[in-house]
């Protein structure tokens, strides 16, 4: 801020001294304005001060909307939802730099159209302007690759997508502009007597507006599916936040004690909090706050509500451990015990189904740990199936022992 003001007031003795200058050597208004008006060094200055009046009036406007500016909150950096913050800056300067870009096309038009109504051109003006129309289309295609390149990494609706069809945009009529001016030095070449230039022309903007066209449905359409996908989120946090109190736990003390207390989103100190499935903890308020605009925990970016799959096999899992822990001693007879070991086998395999069904779903969940802590799991699983399947083998024998014993006593009794 302080720098601000000694920029604005150096600007601002270098304008008064340039009026002054031009009003004591004119004497009069008009000449003194002519003189403002066509010295470059007094359009420089007054250029720069017109800069410095704008920043003014913008810190004024946030004074008197906004009041004093305070430090933002140190969660508003922390947080990954809130990237757009930190990019701010870096989108400013795109917006800067297509506008730019614009005003080198359209000097470029403006260009093309002098040479054409200039009767005698020099070669070296001819050079200059397809030099200076072919590195405009260069940049275009430069800029269009890096916006579809981003919008690849992140697909969703944001301003890679509105770069990608400004530059686009803009590359079409550089390359319409490029085919009009070969139209003309055709004609210069035939000294004026090329009849099928006009018709060209037509057909050539005919087919650029065609494709601007086409462009701006895609791009319309494209908000369409946002609008669509932002419908969805919106009825999905309705789902979610309606039973949000029985969906997730209430955090134990002991729970607050051993973590962190501290809720990420809103850097506090928890005394309540709610339990999400991959077990971090948030405030109740915040986590509401959070899900109007993400679907999955802040911390490790795991879902904050797993599939209807998911959901389903932890549930049976659940229910096969309440079945096995209520399971009494098997019978004194054989049909009892075939029974018991029939029952036991099926809960057995339930059991295996659902630890592997629950354990690749902490691992979906957590992809984003590092690759070696991702394989370190991946043999834990495997060899907990393994040891599963074993125990699973060992009941299996029991049952086909048991069947065969009443066989043989069925066959006795018989003869």
């Amino acid at each position: 801020m302080i720098r601000l003001r000694a920029y604005a007031g150096i600007s601002t003795l270098a304008t008064l001294s340039v009026i002054y200058h031009a009003f004591s050597s004119r004497g009069q208004f008009y000449p003194a304005t002519v003189y403002l008006s066509t010295s470059k060094i007094s359009l420089v200055i007054l250029l720069n001060m017109g800069l410095v009046l704008m920043l003014a009036l913008w810190n004024l406007v946030k004074l008197v909307f906004l009041g004093s500016p305070e430090k933002p909150s140190s969660w508003r950096f922390s947080s990954p939802s809130l990237s757009s913050d930190r990019t701010s800056p870096l989108g400013l300067s795109l917006v800067v730099t297509l506008l730019l870009i614009k005003a080198l096309h359209w000097m470029a038009q403006k260009r093309v159209e002098y040479i054409e109504t200039t009767p005698s051109v020099t070669l070296l003006s001819h050079v200059r302007i397809v030099s200076f129309m072919v590195f405009l289309l260069i940049l275009d295609g430069l800029f269009t690759y890096t916006s579809i390149r981003q919008y690849i990494q992140t697909p969703k609706a944001s301003m890679s997508v509105f770069f990608t069809f400004e530059y686009m945009i803009l590359a079409t009529t550089t390359l319409s502009v490029i085919v009009k001016y070969a139209f003309y030095v055709t004609d210069l070449v035939m000294e004026g007597q090329w009849e099928g230039k006009p018709v060209y022309t037509f057909y050539l903007e005919l087919v650029r507006d065609l494709l601007h066209l086409s462009m701006y449905l895609c791009f319309f359409l494209m908000i369409f599916i946002n609008f669509k996908i932002r419908v969805t989120d919106y009825l999905r946090y309705r789902k979610i936040a309606s039973n949000m109190n029985d969906r997730f736990p209430d955090a134990t003390p002991d729970e607050l004690s051993s973590n962190d207390a501290t809720c990420i989103i809103c850097r506090e100190e928890m005394t309540s909090a709610k339990k999400l499935v991959c077990g971090h903890l948030f405030h109740v308020h915040c986590l509401r706050s959070w899900l109007e605009r993400q679907n999955t925990c802040p911390t490790c970016r795991a879902l904050v509500v797993p599939t209807e799959n998911a959901t389903s096999t932890a549930s049976a899992a659940h229910q096969v451990s309440l079945q096995q822990q209520g399971t009494g001693t098997s019978s004194s007879d054989g049909q009892s015990s075939s029974v018991a070991a029939s029952g036991n086998l099926s809960r057995h395999e339930a059991r295996v189904r659902a630890a592997a069904s629950v354990h690749i779903w902490e691992i979906l969940c957590h992809s984003s740990l590092p690759q070696a802590e991702l394989e370190s799991q991946k043999r834990c699983l495997e060899s907990q199936i393994e040891v599963l399947q074993n125990q699973l083998r060992l009941l299996k024998e029991p049952a086909a022992t048991t069947v065969d014993i009443k066989g043989k006593s069925v066959v006795e009794t018989a003869e």
